[in-house]
């Protein structure tokens, strides 16, 4: 079962993604407004971490899935991350 993250409404990002002719199925690291929507969805459910820790964990999972980056799949990476510093 994805994260609760995944089945929040997402259309204003997507709508954005499709704007700029992109896939809204793919996450872009290299768009600082993309890192900052997701950092502001993790806050949201992980109240308790630092915004410095937030995008550590998307850092991290940038480096280490390779591009494209699945939107789900990479949201799970940063997940796990939380859950392993705990």
């Amino acid at each position: 079962m994805p994260h609760p993250i995944l089945l929040e409404d997402w259309n204003s990002y997507d709508n954005r993604k499709t704007k700029d002719e992109k896939d809204k199925s793919k996450f872009a690291c290299s768009e600082h407004w993309e890192v900052e929507y997701l950092a502001d969805k993790l806050k949201k459910y992980y109240p308790l971490k630092t915004r410095q820790a937030i995008m550590q964990s998307i850092t991290h999972c940038c480096s280490k899935i390779s591009e494209p980056h699945q939107r789900e799949r990479f949201v799970e990476c940063v997940i796990r991350r939380f859950v392993s510093e705990t």
